[in-house]
């Protein structure tokens, strides 16, 4: 499909979160309820709050929530198993895991999770993972690119698109689930009206998703998805610099 142009629609004015409770013992989630209570608080920032005690019931859904709180130790299916399958359906929805055992710490990014706090949760952790899962989702937080195409309007939720690349005067955008999207275009125009977003510019004709960075080396990144992307030499210092401030100097590779 061919198309030309590309938008992003404003994020919402509203600030409100909504975030899922996966836990099936009743006093954790009290605790969490009540550090969620306190950031609202302390930082108005006022959250829509759920909770579930398992699993089942969000494995075969797109849960309405923009970050999910997760327990790993969960009956029946438990947390890792169910992040899993929500990732093999393409849902990107924020996870963060609670477990008593730290050992889960490693595997945790094996299903893309954005972090994990090790019970029982105290605040002082529970903010500082707080306010980075803020920022991670206020950067995409109902917003899309738009491409006009012949027949209409092509648009894809930022977080769908795991990066963008050009051929010649076709800009390619790659979806998670492995497609390719076609449109007409320029990657400069693209680049600059992607600011602000979590697209970083590796090559003058690539742009990744920072979302989906998972190892970064002195060649290029690799992405969640197992794609790999160079990183040109003029652009080394600033493309590090960016992937290490988005994700607030902490290395995930």
């Amino acid at each position: 499909m061919d198309g030309k142009g590309i938008g992003i629609p404003p994020n919402p004015s509203s600030k409100l979160v909504r975030i899922l409770i996966v836990e099936d013992d009743v006093n954790e989630a009290a605790a969490l309820t009540a550090c969620l209570k306190r950031y609202e608080q302390l930082h108005s920032q006022p959250f829509v709050i759920s909770r579930t005690n398992t699993a089942f019931d969000i494995i075969d859904t797109v849960p309405d929530a923009n970050i999910i709180f997760m327990d790993i130790g969960l009956p029946g299916i438990n947390g890792m198993e169910a992040a899993g399958m929500l990732r093999m359906r393409g849902v990107r929805t924020p996870i963060i895991f609670i477990t008593s055992l730290a050992q889960y710490a490693a595997s945790s990014y094996e299903v893309d999770a954005l972090d994990f706090m090790v019970k029982p949760v105290k605040y002082e952790s529970f903010a500082l993972r707080m306010d980075r899962a803020l920022r991670v989702i206020r950067r995409t937080l109902g917003r899309s690119i738009v491409v006009k195409t012949k027949e209409g309007m092509q648009v894809m939720p930022i977080t769908d698109v795991t990066a963008i690349t050009v051929d010649g005067h076709t800009i390619n955008y790659h979806q998670t689930d492995g497609t390719v999207f076609e449109a007409r275009g320029s990657m400069g125009k693209v680049a600059q009206e992607l600011a602000g977003t979590p697209f970083v510019r590796v090559t003058s004709g690539a742009l990744v998703n920072m979302d989906y960075v998972r190892s970064v080396d002195t060649w290029g990144v690799k992405l969640s998805t197992g794609e790999e992307y160079p990183i040109s030499r003029p652009k080394r210092k600033d493309v590090l610099r960016e992937i290490a401030s988005y994700f607030g100097g902490s290395d995930r590779s």
